[in-house]
């Protein structure tokens, strides 16, 4: 095969991956660690890139959940779209930041429904609600990426350790990711990823990466209380910058996996 055929080729790949749609589980172990914020923000970035981004809400009808805060009411829910009453384009509420949003409360689906089936291409972001044993849903544990939110606090650290405890045991999920939300400042927010990956590396029997982290930021309540992404209302502001970076990591991250295989995949 000649240079020309390898580039085609190359670029054959890539063309498919990117048609591919992705799944990007986010939560938090505990409440106040800012992950359907998280959510709302990733997504919007991965929209601003040129991707379609359908974030289902499984938080929803709470009023503090995506829904309530973000979006505009829906004219149906992910059980509709499962059943066949509404595609999810009609069922979805659009967002000005470019983001369809599909209310997904837990009960939606039944059986070996395929999210994937909602759109064809681009990325699923998934704002996960824990069951009351604090166990995935049967959507989050289709995921690509697991990403776990928490805040640079002993308490929030101690509740995602437990909780990342909890679903390998459960789901036999062996990878996943965490996100430093709330940091002081990037020296705080770089300790703390250090101090997370050097002890989960010496007691988790999972693969726990980095997927970046947000400064505190008062603009992003600010933003949401305009019901737009942080990046989309104040673009030069810290949190702004730093979901953009995270969310670009976790895109190159996701076009280098075949887009089928969960996180329950042994980890690369």
């Amino acid at each position: 095969m000649n240079r020309g055929e390898d580039q085609a080729d190359g670029l054959r790949r890539l063309l498919n991956a990117a048609a591919t749609t992705r799944i990007v589980a986010v939560a938090g172990m505990a409440p106040g660690a800012g992950a359907s914020t998280a959510a709302l923000n990733l997504g919007a970035e991965f929209a601003r890139g040129g991707q379609p981004v359908l974030l289902l809400d499984e938080h929803a009808p709470h009023p503090l959940s995506a829904s309530a805060v973000w979006g505009r009411a829906a004219a149906g829910t992910l059980g509709d779209v499962a059943r066949g009453r509404m595609d999810s384009a009609a069922a979805a509420a659009r967002l000005s930041c470019g983001v369809s949003l599909l209310p997904a409360p837990a009960g939606s689906i039944h059986g070996t429904f395929n999210p994937r089936a909602l759109c064809r291409t681009g990325v699923i972001v998934i704002d996960v609600a824990l069951d009351a044993a604090g166990q995935l849903s049967p959507l989050a544990r289709l995921a690509d990426e697991v990403v776990i939110v928490m805040q640079p606090v002993a308490s929030s650290i101690t509740a995602a350790y437990a909780g990342l405890k909890r679903l390998h045991y459960t789901h036999a999920l062996q990878r996943f990711r965490f996100l430093v939300n709330g940091a002081v400042n990037e020296q705080q927010a770089q300790l703390v990823t250090a101090n997370i990956v050097n002890t989960s590396s010496r007691y988790l029997a999972v693969s726990l990466a980095p997927a970046g982290w947000v400064r505190h930021d008062p603009l992003v309540r600010e933003a949401a209380r305009a019901r737009l992404a942080v990046a989309q209302a104040h673009p030069a502001s810290a949190a702004g910058s730093d979901f953009r970076r995270a969310a670009a990591a976790l895109r190159e991250r996701l076009a280098a996996r075949p887009g089928t295989a969960p996180a329950l995949a042994s980890a690369a």
